[in-house]
């Protein structure tokens, strides 16, 4: 049930154009969301092990690669106990990311 919780609150808090549809949700399944914050400036997407800072202090690092561009972007920031750490996702606008989180 928590990708429900998580599928209200991505499209409470978005911009009208969604473009996520119920196949995205699939592999949010078993991920709670941890926070709901925003990009700390200009986001321009994610590649591969490029930090992410967000306004809430956390810094996340991209597991993925997929250009977006926006200005403080809405952050749900999801986690997923996998046992032997967390798993985590960010949904940007209507992008989903793997990541990492990067220590202070």
């Amino acid at each position: 049930m928590n990708y429900i919780l998580a599928a209200t609150i991505f499209i409470s808090l978005s911009a009208p154009a969604l473009a996520l549809d119920a196949d995205d949700f699939s592999e949010l399944e078993g991920y709670t969301v941890t926070a709901i914050t925003r990009v700390d400036g200009d986001f321009e997407g994610c590649e591969y092990d490029k930090k992410i800072k967000l306004q809430n202090g956390w810094v996340l690092s991209c597991q993925t690669y997929n250009y977006h561009y926006a200005y403080a972007p809405t952050v749900a920031v999801l986690t997923n106990d996998a046992g032997r750490g967390y798993l985590i996702k960010a949904i940007i606008d209507d992008d989903i990311y793997d990541m990492q989180p990067i220590a202070k």
